[in-house]
């Protein structure tokens, strides 16, 4: 199924690419794609397939819509980790992914992508995730493929970085060098500013016109609180908007994207659990930019990679409300 529908277009600017030859990773070996910002290693990648019409098999947490912004889906096999019902969802395992990559592994040749490094740690351990490694890195030996693990150090221990990069072993990229993604906005999809602020009520019977984009308090940055939708409102078109605003922010909510074609009490149900993980994990990242400016930037950074995540959100509060009083031990 072809995901056409997304916002943007991602349209790679060809001129000078003749004059920029990526180097192609050596075959039979897994190396990491280390990048604070996933778009640059993506672009790489894309770029990869254009310059040596490589085979490339993804394994990812961004949805089809969001990975079609920054590469083409109709040349690329992949695979979205969710537990959502989709004709690309992979549920995100090791055991499952080690499964998928296997029998990948005798046919042809190219590269494995995996972007999914922290989430998978985060939801399976850090030992779990190494061994899971070291299998690929056997398996692959001999092999015409490629695989990569893409990901950034905040969210790791320096420990867990020496361990990983013993079996996959950095492969450095300059993103600096790589031309701009041009995106262009479909023509027959209407944009809404979200600073548009408008009253939202629930005795509206038109569910396509109701705005959702009210915003009660710019937290940080990008990082907004957003009204909360009353059930009756809660079309699936409505809950795909609210989908689209916090993805936009960085909250990973693909558990959400299955519920749009439950019935209407189940469809509320995971919408209001979702919605709460976000005002919570708001909350904690006002509080965390105040402790970064205290001198714990290190652990700031990997705090916000796990309320992002909407994961160990407990750990997190304990955590802050420890070193706000003063516990910094």
């Amino acid at each position: 199924m072809p995901y056409e529908s997304s916002r943007f277009r991602t349209i790679v600017i060809m001129s000078g690419i003749s004059n920029l030859q990526l180097e192609n990773p050596p075959c039979g070996r897994v190396f990491s794609i280390i990048s604070d910002d996933p778009r640059a290693s993506l672009h790489w990648l894309a770029l990869m397939r254009h310059q040596h019409a490589t085979n490339i098999c993804i394994y990812t947490r961004l949805s089809p819509q969001r990975l079609g912004q920054n590469i083409d889906l109709k040349t690329v096999k992949f695979h979205w980790l969710t537990e959502s019902i989709d004709p690309h969802s992979l549920q995100p395992s090791l055991e499952r992914i080690h499964h998928s990559i296997s029998t990948m592994l005798p046919t042809d040749g190219g590269i494995l992508w995996l972007d999914a490094v922290e989430y998978l740690i985060s939801r399976q351990g850090f030992d779990s995730f190494l061994s899971f490694t070291r299998s690929l890195a056997d398996e692959v030996t001999g092999t015409n493929w490629t695989i990569i693990l893409s990901y950034t150090t905040l969210s790791l221990e320096d420990t867990q970085l020496a361990h990983l990069r013993r079996e996959a072993s950095i492969f450095a990229i300059n993103k600096a060098e790589f031309p701009k993604i041009d995106r262009q906005e479909s023509s027959d999809e209407k944009v809404v500013d979200i600073e548009e602020v408008t009253e939202v009520t629930e005795n509206i019977q038109d569910d396509e016109n109701i705005p959702i984009d009210v915003i009660e308090q710019q937290i940080s940055g990008d990082i907004f609180m957003l009204s909360t939708i009353a059930e009756a409102a809660l079309s699936p078109s409505v809950l795909a908007r609210r989908i689209e605003q916090w993805e936009s922010m960085g909250f990973d909510v693909s558990n959400l994207h299955f519920a749009k074609s439950l019935e209407i009490g189940k469809r509320y149900a995971i919408y209001r659990k979702t919605e709460e993980l976000i005002r919570r994990a708001v909350e904690c990242h006002r509080r965390i930019e105040m402790i970064s400016l205290r001198g714990h930037s290190v652990e700031a950074n990997k705090m916000k990679f796990r309320i992002f995540q909407l994961t160990g959100i407990d750990d997190v509060e304990s955590r802050l409300e420890e070193i706000m009083n003063g516990q910094t031990d």
